[in-house]
């Protein structure tokens, strides 16, 4: 039995991540697709690019199962080496926005990338899970017009090198979380946060600053 239950585990950590890697590089193969060498994935994620869009993911990256990629309009999405995307997170870039993962960070899973503006997550991050990075928001200005006939506003955002956001957390649009900023779950970030700052709370407030991180 001891020997069925390593191979069994073999299989499910190794084999079959390999496998289902080399399916998504044949079932997603095109000229706006870029698979890196040692992809491995969890069964295959779900992409869908609009043709003018890109998808680049770079080396030794490996997903979850239940990852959904989506690309509209000539957006572009672009994971670096090393990065890991855990069940179920969902990935979306639309109109001309570009959502870029550096090498070597995590995200958790559930958690929801809404790039109808730019993201961008810097090298080494921690994602914790169910993390909602929004880059739009409603209008709500005109009386007597269904709010959701109202259109949306967009603005970037940028998570800095090494930074940690914690599980629940919600940033808005526009806001830039410095290198190695730490963010308190369930936290909703609103305006900026300072390199090496802890912050927690909604709206989300200074706690303390920690020594800079490095990436």
């Amino acid at each position: 039995m001891r020997v069925f239950s390593g191979l069994a585990q073999t299989w499910l950590r190794r084999v079959a991540p390999a496998l289902s890697g080399i399916l998504t590089e044949v079932l997603y193969g095109a000229a706006n697709v870029s698979i890196g060498r040692g992809f491995r994935a969890d069964g295959v994620p779900r992409c869908l690019l609009d043709k003018s869009a890109r998808l680049l993911i770079g080396d030794h990256v490996e997903f979850r199962s239940g990852v959904e990629i989506r690309a509209h309009g000539t957006s572009r999405i672009t994971i670096g080496n090393g990065v890991r995307i855990d069940r179920g997170v969902r990935i979306l870039a639309a109109n001309e926005a570009e959502i870029r993962i550096e090498d070597g960070s995590r995200i958790g899973l559930y958690s929801v990338f809404n790039g109808g503006d730019s993201i961008t997550v810097g090298k080494n991050c921690l994602v914790s899970g169910f993390v909602y990075l929004q880059t739009s928001m409603h209008r709500f200005s005109e009386q007597g017009i269904p709010i959701r006939n109202q259109g949306y506003d967009h603005a970037p955002i940028m998570i800095g090198h090494g930074a940690w956001l914690a599980a629940h957390v919600v940033v808005m649009p526009g806001v830039v979380v410095g290198d190695g900023a730490i963010i308190g779950s369930n936290a909703v970030v609103t305006a900026n946060v300072d390199p090496g700052c802890v912050v927690g709370g909604v709206p989300a407030r200074p706690l303390k600053t920690q020594g800079r991180a490095r990436a």
